[in-house]
């Protein structure tokens, strides 16, 4: 029986053999890198962390033109300082890289025997650079060398006037639309205005000795902001150093309050009202530190009745550095001010005025040449300091595309910060795969953190991304690290 039962079996097999019938082996599904890339990204996002936050992130290879991986692309989000992208890149292809702004110096009245009987008078030309901010000591920044040097070519020693600043080029809004009120005594909210000197801040320091002493300075030391510090030595439970200030409104007394423990030192840097005397002051510094006297006063000329000059006046033009070096600038601090002034430039030169809203149709116009619909998102200020802008993920990465095979592609890329080594993310994902192959522009204010940029791939492949996200309850670090892991394997990606 059990010989008949093994026959039986072994010609069911030759059956099934003969007519096909064997069992086919199962063939194991292979997935793509594409989709392991898409799979690895939704992991990072689909955390409880982010339960509350509303995240949107769009990746495209700049190679192929593939969607690598869309997260709510389409839904526009407050983008904070993501706002400069369109910003810049709406300047950068208006302006051109070479692109200088000029400051006109003009001396009006005769020269006898040194001395100008008349004033000096400065015409703003929007030109955000002027200023002491890069160097440490204020005596061996010659910011008004040239300046000077142009007027003792003329022979002028001591001024019998006044000094005049003209700062038309821009209009009279000094703060952006929808700015917080309880920023704007900080640098970052500085005040926009034609004539920019120090960015508009003076930075005030403070120390305090191990006896409790309270020593202050304040850098530019130009007696143009005026302190007024109720700081004690912290008590011996909490030895923390915890102050509050605020500049009051159209002064520039500063009030401070607040504990500082013993041997500790505090500084902030504090937005100055009314630029054009601030800008003023420092060029009459500069003046009488290099021996010319002035004899009058400092005036915003909207102040004055009427003022005359003349081409025949003109004494020296002071050239901004490049609009690419500006641009690095920018973008590399993310500095508001210079985003703002960009905006206002925009106005000036390619539309009716140098006010936001003739700035804001140039970028608009401008960036339609890249697939951005003027209706299809909000743009309030230049720098993302508002809450009011609303752009999406694909949005960016239309202008970041746009950018990338443009003739000043390079230098737009060029402007980005770049992963642990320079910018506002200089210390990010340092010493990773993404060290140096990731160039992109943060955004940060309340409940917002963005990311946008390009990657290289593991194969050198160029992807556009943008990693929006709002409205989160977790810790910003929690935030960024998430950032940081989908930047790492955008840059470990690989088709091979």
């Amino acid at each position: 029986m059990k010989f008949n039962l093994l026959k039986l079996l072994l010609i069911l097999s030759i059956l099934m053999l003969a007519f096909g019938c064997a069992p086919k082996a199962v063939k194991r599904q292979t997935i793509s890198p594409v989709e392991k890339l898409a799979h690895q990204i939704e992991m990072q996002i689909n955390e409880p962390d982010f339960e509350s936050a509303i995240i949107g992130i769009a990746v495209q290879s700049l190679k192929t033109g593939e969607i690598l991986f869309q997260h709510n692309a389409n839904k526009v989000l407050m983008p904070a300082s993501n706002e400069k992208i369109p910003t810049s890149a709406a300047a950068l292809l208006k302006f051109g890289p070479n692109h200088t702004f000029k400051t006109k110096l003009y001396a009006t009245g005769e020269i006898e025997n040194g001395v100008l009987n008349g004033d000096l008078i400065v015409v703003a030309g929007g030109d955000p650079t002027i200023g002491y901010h890069d160097c440490e000591a204020l005596d061996t920044c010659f910011v008004f060398q040239s300046w000077i040097n142009a007027l003792k070519e003329y022979g002028i020693k001591k001024i019998n006037g006044d000094l005049i600043g003209v700062d038309d080029v821009f209009d009279d809004e000094l703060i952006g639309y929808g700015w917080t009120y309880d920023d704007l005594s900080y640098s970052y909210s500085a005040q926009i205005n034609g004539l920019i000197f120090n960015q508009n801040w003076s930075e005030v320091r403070f120390g305090m000795d191990s006896s409790g002493v309270l020593s202050q300075s304040v850098h530019p030391d130009l007696n143009y902001i005026h302190l007024f510090p109720n700081i004690e030595v912290a008590d011996e439970e909490s030895q923390k150093t915890r102050i509050k200030f605020q500049r009051f409104d159209y002064t520039n007394d500063v009030f401070f309050n607040g504990t500082m423990e013993p041997g500790d030192t505090y500084s902030r840097k504090i937005s100055v009202h009314n630029p054009t005397l601030y800008f003023l002051r420092g060029f009459r510094r500069e003046l009488e530190h290099f021996g010319i006297s002035v004899s009058g006063e400092s005036f915003d000329a909207d102040e004055l009745d009427s003022l005359e000059y003349y081409e025949e006046d003109l004494v020296h033009i002071h050239d901004s550095p490049p609009f690419s070096k500006i641009l690095k600038t920018l973008m590399k601090e993310s500095n508001n001010l210079y985003a703002e002034s960009l905006v206002k430039l925009l106005g000036y030169h390619f539309g009716k005025e140098g006010s936001f809203k003739e700035g804001e149709d140039v970028i608009k116009s401008t960036l339609r040449r890249f697939g951005l619909a003027e209706d299809s998102y909000r743009y309030e200020d230049g720098s993302g300091l508002c809450r009011y802008n609303y752009i999406s993920p694909n949005h960016i990465i239309k202008i970041l595309r746009g950018m990338h095979y443009h003739k000043y592609g390079d230098v737009f890329k060029n402007s980005l910060p770049i992963a642990g080594v320079d910018g506002t993310i200089d210390y990010r994902m340092k010493g990773t795969v993404a060290q140096g192959k990731i160039f992109a522009k943060t955004g940060t204010i309340s409940s917002v953190r963005c990311l946008s940029g390009y990657a290289l791939s593991q194969d050198d492949e160029v992807l556009a991304f943008s990693i929006m996200v709002n409205n989160f309850l977790c810790s910003v670090h929690v935030v960024m690290d998430m950032q940081d892991r989908i930047c790492m394997l955008l840059s470990s990606f690989s088709r091979n």
